[in-house]
């Protein structure tokens, strides 16, 4: 029986063993060029991350591009200037979504200075639109954008407007109130001015399992509002003077940008309320109810502009677009988006953030 086997070249037996290394062997390479080519997309990504904002003299090898929309001239040529949109989406931080391999994409106020930086150096711009669709966010980054506009405009001399959306609730609408004149739609909700700060407290959670907190600090007040510990009326205090003078300085802001309201007539406003179009514009808190060509409308007035051409700074899509489109092609604004960014920013600090936004957005 062995002489038999030896003899016959097509033995059964043999043929299985080869089959078996030889699929051993493709899928390891398959393996091998899925490692590989994760390898190379985590590089791309890291490099992509590491890059700064886009000047105007490298708009193309930093992957911006300038696109005419169609509410402008069909030739750019035939414009005598151009309006700059820049979209302000989403909730405001200055983190970056976390996409997880895939890497992080950019944050409302990178996005925000990187284009106004871009348009100080384009020469053909004259004058830029915000269209804003947010429900607020941090104080500090709301706060950062407010100064930018600001300072742009008096370095630039540009004028600014601002088209609210949906939604341009409590740190949207201080970004919008640094803008010199202010759109709603008529479907629009805005105000809700003020500030909220969050606290858990898991001590009943912990007594009902018998988790003991223990702190070792160096000072009484080291472990202030920690969650492990019971609710202080002092540090509540503390804190609620902080978030009071947080509030003075968002009315101060909108005083700064209203200048047709007093700021008595700002802080009757502030009490949190979010206002309809048609309310906004009785209390001054806008300037006009109109959409996105009353708002070209003005801005070409202002800058001296007949035919204007309308551009946007978009970003290519690169490698972690193809690779990632669902995480990285989320719509600004929506609700998965608002979470994401809560996610990130609801860790610490306090907000000029209406909280109720994300079952308002669609």
């Amino acid at each position: 029986m062995l002489d038999e086997d030896k003899r016959n070249p097509r033995n059964p037996r043999r043929g299985r063993a080869v089959d078996v290394i030889v699929r051993a062997v493709v899928t390891g390479i398959f393996i091998l060029s899925v490692f590989m080519n994760i390898v190379f997309i985590l590089v791309i990504v890291i490099m992509g991350s590491a890059m700064g904002p886009a000047k105007f003299d490298d708009l193309q090898k930093m992957g911006y591009r300038k696109v005419y929309l169609k509410d402008g001239p069909s030739d750019p040529k035939e414009a005598d200037g151009e309006l700059a949109v820049i979209e302000l989406s989403g909730v405001i931080t200055e983190f970056d979504t976390n996409n997880g391999f895939l890497g992080y994409s950019e944050n409302p106020v990178s996005a925000v200075t990187g284009r106004l930086d871009i348009i100080k150096k384009d020469k053909n711009v004259k004058g830029v639109l915000f269209v804003i669709e947010s429900p607020g966010g941090g104080i500090t980054a709301s706060d950062i954008l407010y100064r930018e506009i600001i300072k742009f405009k008096d370095e630039t001399g540009l004028p600014v407007i601002a088209l609210l959306k949906q939604v341009a609730a409590s740190g949207a609408y201080y970004v919008a109130s640094a803008c010199d004149y202010i759109l709603a739609h008529p479907t629009t909700v805005t105000g809700n001015i003020g500030v909220i700060m969050y606290q858990f407290n898991f001590t009943g959670l912990m007594d009902k399992y018998g988790v003991q907190y223990v702190a070792i600090k160096s000072s009484e007040n080291k472990d202030l509002l920690s969650p492990f510990k019971g609710v202080d009326q002092k540090e509540l205090a503390w804190m609620q003077d902080i978030v009071d003078q947080m509030l003075e300085q968002f009315i101060d802001a909108v005083h700064e940008g209203r200048s047709g309201l007093t700021r008595s007539e700002v802080k009757n406003l502030a009490d949190g309320r979010l206002y309809a179009a048609i309310d906004a514009l009785e209390n001054g808190l806008i300037d006009e109810i109109g959409y996105f060509d009353d708002a070209v409308r003005v801005l070409s007035d202002r800058a001296g502009t007949a035919r204007p051409g309308i551009i946007e700074y978009r970003k290519e899509k690169g490698l972690r677009d193809i690779f990632g489109w669902v995480a990285l092609n989320v719509k600004p604004g929506t609700f998965m988006d608002i979470l994401e960014r809560e996610k990130n920013i609801r860790s610490y600090g306090m907000y000029y953030l209406w909280d109720g936004a994300s079952l308002f957005t669609n």
